[in-house]
């Protein structure tokens, strides 16, 4: 019998030879057999929920080409956001919800009768992570280093990782015991890579990967950068006192080699990172790399469709519109990177498709790339948007809480800000923002957004009210900026966590 059954006018190979498996010419499909069904699941429970907590899921069937019908007067839009509602959660609370949402996780560990399917596209990296705890020894070195026309800086430690937004969140969401539809592309060294990352999951994850060049990233993370002072922009910029330091994984794609540098003042020693990245072939993931009947029937089947790293994509609008137009019953959920070379771009795409995205996902930087894109739009300064500064913090959350929903009333979706000192979500009517959850020490930067996403959508598919899916989605970014259990946690652990810190 052939293992193989090739899809006709698709690139696409269909293995089922469980873990590990050879890797065809075109396409990698690492396919395991799964013992759960991978048919539509059923979360009406979780859309049909009314409390005042959640927030209800358009349904994208019943309303496929929605127009925006709000106020198209960005004036009429702040006037009427005065009267709803803002609501601030800081550390006392969370306490208390984390505690409460301990029987809800013993639940869902104990509940093997549902588990949900997520389908997560497009991007991998390899990122190289280098260690910087001086920043003036370091750019003094460098200098050094090119008036001496080259050189060798060593004492520096450094460490390979998987990452991409994709490969990230597919990774946490796997370790929570989610099954994962990963759809990636990769070289055949990226693909051994991706194999051996997820073996330990094979019977809940299905790797698709097209052959090509994946991405390679050299992170620096800076454990002291208290001595720069710049106006440029970050992909993250983690605080000490946070733990939902937000990154993305590359930078936009405009060319294939990108730089992403950090934001600091002279009153902030927090960590931050800088990526120097080659988005290689992710740049061009356009829906032919994928298209066929048998992905049309896994994205049906998802109940979350996740698209990560718009920015990199040339093809990400393209892609957008496939994947979550052929699957109207899933969460369509979208985490764009950094955004900052296509802003307006994507300005307009989100106007244009606010009926096919569920949430959108920002980070601080991407939240203030926007933010700003919109003044310039508007061609005045208006008061009601405002930029997050984390030095101005607590003092700026109401008017940050106030400017998420003007920005999420604008683009007529619901918006999820995770930043350096807490996190706020806003559908444009109310407003919630959530404090962060400080670590012991802070290990690692690189990935914390992509733990935040992966704990809110699996907090989101398991009923979770909105509250509670922000405080888990915290929580997530905190024990991986933390590196507590030296991996992403797994809901085991999690729930041990919760027991000895929160009782």
């Amino acid at each position: 019998m052939n293992p193989w059954t090739f899809i006709p006018s698709s690139p696409i190979v269909i293995s089922i030879i469980p873990f590990p498996c050879s890797l065809s010419s075109s396409f990698y499909h690492l396919s395991c057999s799964c013992s759960c069904s991978c048919s539509s699941k059923s979360l009406e429970r979780v859309f049909s929920s009314t409390d005042n907590g959640s927030f209800l899921r358009p349904n994208h069937n019943q309303n496929p080409h929605k127009e925006n019908i709000k106020p198209p007067d960005i004036m009429v839009k702040t006037e009427n956001s005065k009267t709803m509602t803002n609501q601030i959660f800081r550390n006392s609370h969370t306490h208390n919800i984390l505690k409460n949402l301990l029987l809800k996780l013993l639940d869902i560990r104990e509940d093997r009768n549902h588990q949900p399917q997520v389908t997560i596209l497009p991007d991998f990296f390899v990122d190289r992570i280098i260690d910087v705890s001086d920043y003036s020894l370091f750019i003094n070195d460098i200098q050094k280093k090119i008036v001496a026309r080259g050189g060798s800086m060593r004492g520096y430690s450094s460490l390979d990782i998987k990452g991409g937004n994709a490969v990230n969140m597919a990774y946490s969401l796997a370790k929570l015991d989610i099954h994962v539809e990963l759809f990636t592309l990769a070289d055949e060294i990226g693909s051994a890579i991706l194999q051996s990352v997820f073996l330990p999951f094979k019977t809940n994850v299905n790797l698709h990967i097209i052959k090509g060049k994946h991405g390679l990233s050299t992170v620096f993370e800076f454990s002291n950068s208290a001595t720069s002072s710049s106006s440029s922009t970050s992909s993250s910029t983690p605080s000490t006192s946070s733990s939902t330091p937000s990154t993305s994984s590359s930078t936009p794609s405009t060319s294939s080699s990108t730089t992403s540098t950090t934001s600091t003042t002279s009153t902030s020693s927090s960590p931050s990172n800088v990526m120097v990245s080659d988005v290689g072939d992710n740049d061009n993931f356009g829906p032919e790399l994928i298209e066929s009947q048998e992905v049309d029937m896994i994205l049906q089947s998802s109940d979350a469709v996740i698209m990560t790293n718009w920015a990199s994509n040339l093809r990400g609008t393209d892609l957008l519109d496939y994947v979550f137009t052929n699957s109207p019953r899933s969460v369509h959920f979208l985490d764009p990177a950094d955004i900052e070379r296509r802003c307006f771009e994507f300005i307009n795409v989100l106007k244009s498709r606010s009926n096919l995205v569920d949430f959108l996902s920002i980070n601080e930087n991407e939240y203030n790339l926007i933010t700003k894109a919109l003044e310039s739009i508007i061609g005045r300064k208006n008061s009601n948007l405002l930029v997050f500064d984390s030095n101005s913090y607590p003092d700026n959350v109401i008017a940050f809480c106030e400017s998420t929903k003007l920005l999420s009333n604008f683009i007529n979706l619901t918006v999820c800000v995770h930043t350096t000192r807490g996190s706020a979500i806003s559908d444009g009517h109310e407003s919630l923002f959530v404090d962060s959850i400080v670590p012991p020490q802070i290990d690692i930067v690189s990935g914390a957004g992509d733990s935040w996403d992966a704990g809110f959508i699996f907090g989101h598919l398991y009923g979770f009210t909105t509250i509670e899916k922000i405080c888990f989605a915290n929580l997530l970014s905190s024990l991986h900026v933390g590196n507590q259990f030296g991996d992403n946690p797994s809901l085991s652990e999690i729930i041990d966590y919760i027991k000895s810190s929160y009782f």
